[in-house]
């Protein structure tokens, strides 16, 4: 019998769960494929049954790229479109989805939508959903759409011109089976007037459109247009106590009826030489049945966050923040929320090129863009709005001339966990690191996939949650779009 003493044994096993707990994920990676002129971009669109499709698409071709649960290589379909159509979007559900373009016929335009089976066939009998008035050029620059939180209705909505001003906002509302909703042509002053800011889409059909009104050296306002699935309008209107730096956060609470508006207030100087930094973070909560303001809570940047965060002491009074913006916000079942925040910049840079020679005696230079996506900080809000955690996640992720593709992070929603996922740096032999949101001041990120070793540079950003276990993340590497599927 051994002499190990018995609680080594014990302590040994305790130790191998946590960690096996923490990295127990399985990943797979599909095999490369190359892009080109013709179809120089991506995006994973989802998955219908349980296939996972990704879109390669150029200027004008569209392919659907259709691959089975392991990640081989099904088939490749090509969307076949006329010259005068273009693709407005495509929209997965869990067994079918929907091909929606526009088709324009000199004088009109037809939305039109096609339908998508489980095996990824294109139906040959399309439904025309409407007919819009508009210049083309106008309509295939102007037209969005926004899905619901939940995916189970679409908006599509665009700004109509007359005598170049917008004249209405053109709306229209569907669910899964391109059943219409509601339709509406709007002519808000409010709307119209003043700088577009979002549109949010209630899982009812329901829908938010938002605009901002200067107001200079005093706080701005908002202005919310609530159209309710049965078409009637509710105006009402948002006016922060001080003036908000860069911009705020709008997510709606589909489960209690309201809508979050997070962002931060700037500081205000006295010398108006200096720039002004942010010195607060704010959350306020309305409530949509009578649009009330719920709570709003204010949390103070204080010297020992400041200290904690950026590991020197503040030169202002308070301190403030230059960099931080609103990533994203979850809200919680109880009402209350949580607020991801991120620090991000970017700067130029310019050398002398030594290589070039030039006759005229002017130096050639070469320029390059430097993006910096840094640390987070999570703001805990309890259902009575009460900040109970501001929790700081380090990372440092430093990239020159690649539009910051690469970097910031995703929110994976892990059945009972929130765990923040980014590259460890930018980098073809980093590591995908995951950091949980949890009751601590600060936590620190684990590995959990060395991506040199598999030959990948994910992209977090445009990951997707195919399943509660699942997600779905692109990735580009030399010039070579792959797939990596991890399931937890």
């Amino acid at each position: 019998m051994s002499d190990k003493p018995v609680y080594h044994i014990a302590l040994s096993l305790i130790l191998l769960v946590l960690f096996g707990g923490i990295n127990a994920q399985k990943t797979q990676v599909s095999n490369g494929v190359k892009l080109n002129s013709k179809v120089s971009n991506f995006r994973v669109l989802g998955k219908v049954g349980n296939k996972f499709v990704v879109e390669r698409y150029g200027n004008n071709t569209h392919i659907l790229d259709v691959y089975n649960t392991g990640l081989k290589n099904q088939m490749s379909r090509q969307i076949i479109l006329n010259k005068n159509e273009f693709i407005e979007t495509i929209w997965l559900q869990a067994n079918s989805g929907w091909i929606i373009r526009v088709k324009n016929d000199k004088t009109t335009n037809y939305l039109i939508a096609s339908k998508l089976d489980e095996r990824i066939s294109i139906s040959q009998k399309p439904v025309v959903l409407d007919s819009i008035v508009e210049r083309k050029d106008l309509l295939q620059s102007n037209l969005r759409t926004k899905l619901s939180l939940n995916e189970s209705t679409i908006l599509i909505y665009a700004p109509i011109f007359s005598q170049g001003e917008v004249d209405y906002f053109y709306t229209r509302v569907y669910d899964i089976n391109m059943q219409l909703i509601s339709e509406k042509m709007i002519k808000e002053a409010s709307l119209l007037d003043y700088d577009f800011e979002e549109v949010i889409v209630l899982n009812d059909g329901s829908y938010l459109f938002v605009t901002k009104q200067d107001g200079g050296e005093d706080p701005a306002v908002y202005y919310f247009n609530y159209v309710k699935k049965d078409g009637t309008i509710s105006k009402f209107q948002f006016a922060p106590v001080k003036n908000v730096f860069k911009k705020l956060e709008f997510q709606v609470d589909n489960l209690n009826h309201a809508l979050f508006i997070s962002g931060f207030f700037s500081a205000r100087n006295e010398n108006k030489r200096n720039k002004n930094g942010a010195s607060e973070f704010f959350t306020s909560k309305l409530d949509l049945d009578n649009f009330q303001t719920q709570y709003t809570e204010i949390v103070p940047f204080t010297d020992e966050f400041y200290l904690k965060l950026t590991s020197k002491n503040s030169e202002r009074t308070p301190p403030q923040l230059f960099t931080f913006y609103i990533h994203s916000l979850i809200p919680q079942i109880d009402g209350g929320a949580l607020v991801f925040t991120e620090s991000y910049f970017k700067t130029e840079e310019s050398n002398v090129n030594d290589t070039y020679f030039s006759l005229g005696g002017v130096s050639n230079y070469n320029y390059s863009t430097i993006y910096n996506f840094n640390d987070i900080v999570v703001y805990h809000l309890d259902s009575t709005g009460h900040c109970i955690q501001q929790e700081i996640i380090r990372k440092k992720q430093i990239s020159r001339n690649d539009g910051g593709s690469f970097s910031s992070f995703y929110v994976f929603n892990s059945q009972n966990q929130l765990q923040m996922m980014f590259l460890d740096e930018i980098d073809r032999y980093t590591h995908l690191s995951a950091a949980s949101v949890i009751d601590e001041s600060e936590t620190e990120s684990k590995s959990i996939l060395n991506i040199g070793n598999k030959n990948v540079f994910p992209i977090m950003k445009m990951s997707k949650q195919t399943a509660p276990n699942e997600l779905l993340i692109p990735s580009y590497n030399r010039n070579k779009m792959q797939l990596i599927k991890m399931t937890f």
